[in-house]
């Protein structure tokens, strides 16, 4: 039956060709993009390190590199984090630790501290998920590095061991006071 104006609106049944057409060009434009969207997020092993004071290294944020990842989550499955020894750096009478993220792990992650002396921990870098967000668990402390940097200042510890880890708790360090 012709619509008004005269014209006749004519429907063709869709069929299997043009649908297995169409979902092969969705496919040829969705894995790519997938594949580069995976590719930015991929941990930069090569971050640039620089030297604090302490000679402990830190990452340098870059704000051209992508975010890193927790590997302890991610890659390690929950296995224990890699020891990776710092030292204490005194700045107006505080104990300064710097930890970085290298590798998808923080690092330093242990440290020995005066006992009765403030202490301040200065996590730096870029970091996603459970990595970005450390925290003291016992201090009931919880820091976000969507900024490149979380500082806790923990004051004077008593003697004994302090954990800090990612927000799922693998990813981990400790402060030995003594």
């Amino acid at each position: 039956m012709p619509e008004q104006g005269g014209e006749e609106r004519v429907t063709r049944p869709r069929t299997w060709v043009r649908d297995a057409l169409l979902l092969v060009v969705v496919f040829a434009v969705a894995v790519p993009a997938v594949l580069l969207v995976a590719k930015s997020m991929t941990r930069d092993d090569d971050l640039k390190m620089v030297a604090a004071a302490s000679a402990s290294p830190a990452a340098l944020p870059s704000p051209t590199g992508p975010p890193q990842s927790c590997t302890s989550c991610w890659v390690d499955k929950g296995a224990p984090s890699p020891d990776f020894p710092g030292q204490t750096t005194f700045v107006d009478g505080v104990q300064v630790l710097n930890v970085g993220l290298v590798g998808g792990y923080y690092r330093p992650n242990r440290f020995t501290v005066q006992a009765g002396v403030p202490v301040k921990v200065v996590f730096t870098g870029y970091a996603q998920d459970c990595l970005g967000q450390p925290e003291f668990p016992e201090l009931g402390l919880k820091g976000d590095m969507t900024s490149g940097q979380a500082v806790f200042p923990l004051g004077e510890l008593e003697p004994g061991t302090y954990e800090f880890t990612c927000s799922m708790g693998v990813n981990e360090g400790e402060i030995t006071a003594e």
